[in-house]
């Protein structure tokens, strides 16, 4: 794997037409180093064209990873050299599982990175100073670990002459010391340092008048804000990973688990696997630029609103493994971005709304494990899907056969 990966870096420096799936030989080579006793990497199959199809991976218009969300997975096992190598990733979103040893310098060869999540794992070693290469990098969190050392010169500079935003690298057992600056130059809105090390400062907060310069649009802003926090007062949250939801703060960006794009509106809220219970709410709707929303393996319940309809911009609706019940909207057919639709795993009832058939850019759908009924729409968009994306719904009366079987002949469908 490794002299694999090794040829197709060196011959597409040469050769920019090379065919070969560097980047999924680089995941597929850290799930070899990887203990995954929840099974979430099952879907990294190595024999696919490329990794653009897996769970937790995100890819550009290219077939080019730029994300990995793997947060709270129960993932044990290093981070490797070879992520350095995924080189349009923009987040890395690997916290609170059981990863261990040090944080490969590789890293620094990252340089459209916007976030680094390591946080609440079992990292030791240095801090790299190649972390300071990051230059597009908003968020540095990686409390929670057992780094050792300095704060490297380098990545307080990215503070000072970068992007960052937010460093967290507090709860580990750092040393030195981190001096307060207060230059009008600063774009940092929070520094963390470890209170706990001997010889070094306080948590401090740098706040600096012209940082509101860097929010677009206040009115969004605190619509989506809103939006968010009538989600968080409608779940319950044993696990606290909603804890800095704050609705005093001017935007919604900073907050853990959402990630948006330069004009600071919500592009992303990856609440996977992370214990809600509770139920959506309508105000999701209101999340105009929504790209991905990732709320699997919860225990959510009640009906999915029709309002995730207005979600014009929506890519991958994952909702799969909760409990929700109800019919499914038809009113999803209005998104006519979205590639991924899962809704598998739930207790869902009432007909497949034939209107999904419009979703041209659908590429997954799985409705299995639910209570579905009625005739499996065959048009448009479900001519492509098979029947693993239906299975497990006993009262589903198979497919719709144009001119024998209408969509609407089964009996009674509630």
């Amino acid at each position: 794997m490794a002299s694999r990966i090794l040829a197709c870096l060196l011959f597409a420096v040469a050769i920019a037409t090379v065919d070969c799936n560097l980047e999924g030989d680089v995941l597929n080579s850290w799930k070899t180093h990887l203990l995954d006793p929840n099974n979430v990497l099952q879907s990294w199959d190595p024999t696919l064209v490329n990794p653009c199809t897996w769970f937790h991976i995100t890819c550009n218009s290219n077939n080019s990873i730029t994300r990995v969300d793997l947060g709270n997975v129960g993932l044990s096992g290093p981070l490797i050299p070879e992520l350095g190598l995924l080189a349009n990733l923009q987040y890395l979103e690997v916290f609170g599982s059981n990863i261990s040893g040090t944080i490969p310098t590789e890293l620094g060869n990252l340089t459209k990175l916007v976030s680094l999540d390591l946080y609440h794992n079992n990292l030791s070693g240095p801090i790299p100073t190649s972390l300071g290469n990051l230059g597009s990098l908003w968020f540095m969190r990686l409390h929670g670990n057992k780094l050792t050392g300095t704060i490297p010169a380098s990545v307080i500079n990215l503070i000072t002459a970068g992007r960052l935003r937010i460093l967290n690298v507090s709860n580990n057992l750092l040393s030195g010391t981190v001096h307060r600056n207060n230059s009008t130059g600063l774009r940092v809105t929070r520094v963390i340092q470890d209170p706990k090390a001997p010889a070094i400062c306080a948590a401090f907060h740098l706040l600096v008048p012209f940082i509101l310069l860097t929010i677009q649009s206040p009115t969004n802003a605190n619509l989506e804000g809103d939006a968010l926090y009538a989600l968080r007062r409608a779940v319950k949250d044993p696990g606290h990973v909603l804890q800095s939801w704050d609705p005093t703060l001017t935007d919604p960006c900073t907050w853990f688990h959402v990630t948006c794009d330069g004009d600071n509106r919500v592009t992303r809220l990856d609440l996977g696997n992370a214990k809600l219970s509770g139920s959506l709410v309508p105000e999701l709707g209101k999340l105009g630029r929504l790209q991905y929303l990732e709320l699997y393996m919860n225990e959510l319940m009640g009906p999915i609103p029709k309002e995730l309809g207005n979600l014009k911009s929506l890519v991958s609706l994952d909702l799969y493994l909760n409990n929700l019940t109800g019919t499914i909207p038809a009113s999803l057919s209005k998104l006519s971005n979205l590639k991924f639709l899962r809704l598998n795993g739930n207790r869902l009832t009432g007909r497949i709304p034939r209107e999904l058939t419009k979703l041209e850019s659908l590429k997954i759908l799985d409705v299995s494990n639910n209570d579905l009924c009625g005739t499996i729409p065959t048009s448009g968009s479900f001519s492509k899907l098979t029947e693993e994306s239906f299975l497990n719904n006993s009262r589903l009366e198979g497919p719709e056969l144009m001119g024998f079987v209408r969509y609407n002949a089964a009996g009674r469908c509630k």
